[in-house]
């Protein structure tokens, strides 16, 4: 510091110098007292995290163009106008004698958002006496990306990803001891469906509302950090 400086603005000065590596300090000391192996909230969302995750997906099968030409009262049915454009699919939803809600309020989101087309009610695709009506749906060709494609033998599958569990909570938790020699836990949080997709309103309000609730996980102490059981 210039020596020739005016000693009210030396002392100014230390004084910001000092404050800026107080404040250093304790932010090197917050960051680094956290560990993986400490009991708090944050560990606890990420191993419970980690073990409930499960994405959940909705699928509907292809229906190819043959079957779709040559089924029972297919041509009964079809339009002239209906023609398969270079990269659309149709996908056929059977009619179940129980309600499905979480595949009706799919297809009422994917409907909403002009990624499936109803194209026709009540299709029999002509395979045996046991045989029911199917709703078809037009998947056109630029919205093919939000579903993940699979086959099923002979099948071809359409996949929508409608979200995964997540911690929304942590309630609380009992004071970690020693059980059969291992460090364990009991953590009680609450859970919410994370990372919807846009276009899923309808679906993501009942999928949250299903899986909300408290429940239980038994967590388990490692090296690396906490664990399920």
């Amino acid at each position: 510091m210039d020596a020739s400086a005016p000693m009210s603005m030396r002392s100014t000065i230390s004084r910001l110098l000092l404050l800026l590596l107080l404040s250093f300090g304790a932010a090197s000391a917050i960051s680094g007292c956290s560990k993986p192996t400490d009991a708090n909230r944050r560990n606890f969302t990420d191993a419970i995290n980690v073990a409930i995750a499960d994405s959940i997906f909705i699928g509907f099968e292809e229906m190819p163009v043959i079957e779709f030409n040559s089924g029972y009262g297919g041509r009964r049915l079809a339009r002239t106008e209906q023609r398969f454009e270079t990269g659309d699919r149709y996908l056929k939803v059977p009619r179940q004698l129980f309600n499905d809600r979480k595949r009706t309020l799919l297809i009422e989101d994917l409907v909403g958002h002009d990624i499936l087309i109803p194209w026709m009610k009540g299709y029999f695709t002509g395979q045996g006496p046991f045989d029911i009506p199917n709703d078809i749906y037009l998947f056109k060709a630029a919205h093919l990306s939000k579903a993940k494609v699979f086959r099923s033998g002979a099948a071809t599958i359409h996949q929508f990803y409608c979200g995964k569990p997540g911690v929304g909570k942590i309630v609380g938790w009992t004071e970690p001891g020693k059980s059969n020699g291992v460090t364990i836990t009991s953590v009680t949080y609450q859970v919410k469906l994370v990372d919807s997709p846009d276009w899923s309103s309808s679906l993501r309000k009942y999928l949250d509302e299903t899986l909300s609730g408290e429940k239980n996980a038994m967590l388990v102490l490692t090296a690396e950090g906490w664990r399920t059981q």
